[in-house]
């Protein structure tokens, strides 16, 4: 696992949001960074699990590499900085939890050379987010081919991704971030898809919310259609379905059966208020038993 691994820091209107003025809410914080986010899912699973990133040296880099060891993750080859800062996001939500403005300060990701560890030459499955420079995400592509998933978070990262969509790796990505990949609108995931697949890509996953999902896997392409949820909090579904894609991948799952798992996992972040702390117990099964499906 390589990638983000920061601090969040979020604040949500308690009346209706006025933008120019202070508006009485909550403001909460809480570790962040999607491979941090899906690492410890995996970690809490029982998947062995490596994890490689840079904190700076202060006390949020501290609390942040504590949590991966209680969650059991290898922070053997984290890095800490001593002369940077733990990267930071800040976001403020209105009354009903839409964001309003927020600001990424994570630029200690930018000059962070990826360590040895990064790159072994074992047969274990690497993640990888779309935080880390231009340059090491090509490293990792190099290195290790389809062995590779990479996920885009955002439409502000994913171009980083677009030279490396034929590198044979497997790109877990959503609409807005697809259209970035592609180069090109796109109004349901099947058509990220199709053109994802002329541009050279062998493999990815594209979620639209509500929309039917895509999964292209090796020139054919399936649609699955998201099931019926009640939603009570949308925080941390995309991490929650990226663990559970992982889970059963390493577990020898074929990627339509690995998919069907993360989106179970999805339904429970869905219906859970705040991030899922660990996956359920139905949901890790299922990834262990479609190892042969």
């Amino acid at each position: 696992m390589i990638g983000g691994c920061h601090q969040d820091v979020l604040g949500r209107a308690g009346v209706v949001y006025e933008p120019a003025t202070s508006c009485p809410g909550i403001v909460t914080r809480r570790p962040g960074g999607v491979a941090r986010n899906v690492a410890v899912l995996l970690g809490r699973a029982g998947a062995p699990c490596r994890f490689v990133s840079v904190v700076g040296d202060d006390s949020a880099g501290r609390e942040l590499i504590a949590e991966l060891a209680l969650a059991e993750i290898d922070t053997g080859a984290m890095v800490v900085d001593g002369a940077g800062r733990t990267g930071t996001y800040l976001a403020i939500h209105d009354e009903t939890g839409e964001l309003v403005s927020a600001i990424s300060d994570l630029g200690l990701y930018d000059g962070f050379i990826l360590p040895p560890a990064a790159f072994g030459n074992d047969s274990a499955l690497v993640f990888a987010d779309a935080n880390l420079a231009p340059a090491e995400l090509r490293r990792l592509a190099d290195t290790h081919g389809e062995r590779l998933v990479m996920d885009a978070i955002s439409r502000a990262k994913a171009p980083r991704l677009k030279p490396l969509v034929a590198s044979g790796a497997l790109f877990i990505c959503n609409l807005p971030s697809a259209e970035l990949l592609v180069g090109h609108p796109v109004s349901r995931p099947i058509e990220a898809a199709e053109r994802l697949a002329k541009a050279g890509a062998r493999r990815a996953v594209i979620t639209g919310g509500s929309k039917p999902l895509a999964i292209l896997d090796e020139g054919r392409i399936t649609e699955i259609m998201p099931r019926p949820t009640e939603v009570v909090d949308v925080t941390g579904v995309g991490d929650a379905q990226t663990a559970g894609i992982l889970l059963a991948l390493a577990a020898g799952a074929p990627l339509f059966a690995a998919v069907e798992v993360g989106m179970a996992a999805a339904r429970a972040a869905l219906a859970t208020a705040g991030a899922l702390r660990s996956l359920p117990e139905d949901v890790v099964a299922s990834a262990v038993a479609t190892a042969g499906a």
